[in-house]
């Protein structure tokens, strides 16, 4: 009987569980020195010029080990996508007068569990979706749901048709302004397409 060549070999569960443990450890410390980052900015008891040069420092940190992060999780998507593991992202953000303004959060989602990711990824994939849907033609909204329901298709043949792994929120919001509530989620395998994204550019 010949070897299931697509079936992911002995041990590959174990390395799977492992590299997602330094993924979340990865996170973790990320976090940690967001908060040192932000403790800095806010103190007043040391010196100005010293205050200025931790700053720099651990934020010379926190940009490379930024760039490290991106690679391991495109790394570990791939990995996972091996054995098919469902890994999902989920991104939200606001547009206002027509205009992107604000990130709200990107997530990971690893067999249920999330994970929330670096903000400058969840800024990547929303600029990404929003140049996509660029043109002239209709509002952004509406052109946003158009290139949302073209990715959707896309993924739901390759699950197989397993359309969960796609979801669209778009709320609209009056007063005090106009603007829209956006809230997307694709198979995590989305960091890996050329065409949307380039995280080894960060």
């Amino acid at each position: 009987m010949e070897k299931d060549l697509f079936s992911p070999q002995p041990g590959y569960e174990a390395e799977f569980w492992k590299r997602y443990r330094v993924m979340k450890a990865m996170l973790s410390h990320l976090h940690q020195q967001e908060m040192l980052l932000s403790g800095l900015k806010r103190e007043q008891a040391i010196p100005e010029s010293a205050r200025d040069m931790a700053i720099r420092a651990v934020e010379g940190e926190i940009s490379a080990n930024r760039k490290v992060f991106h690679d391991f999780l495109v790394n570990f998507i791939n990995y996972g996508a091996q054995g098919l593991h469902r890994m999902d992202v989920d991104i939200g953000f606001a547009l206002i007068s027509g205009v992107l303004a604000e990130n709200r959060h990107c997530s990971l989602h690893v067999e249920g569990f999330a994970h929330t990711l670096p903000p400058d990824i969840g800024t990547i994939l929303m600029e990404r979706l929003v140049d996509m849907a660029g043109g002239n033609d209709g509002s952004l909204s509406d052109r946003i749901i158009e290139v949302y329901k073209k990715i959707e298709g896309h993924y739901d043949i390759i699950s197989g048709g397993d359309l969960g792994r796609c979801s669209l929120s778009l709320t609209e919001e009056l007063f005090p302004c106009r603007c829209y509530h956006v809230r997307i989620r694709f198979p995590a395998r989305i960091l890996l397409e050329e065409d949307f994204i380039r995280l080894q550019g960060l």
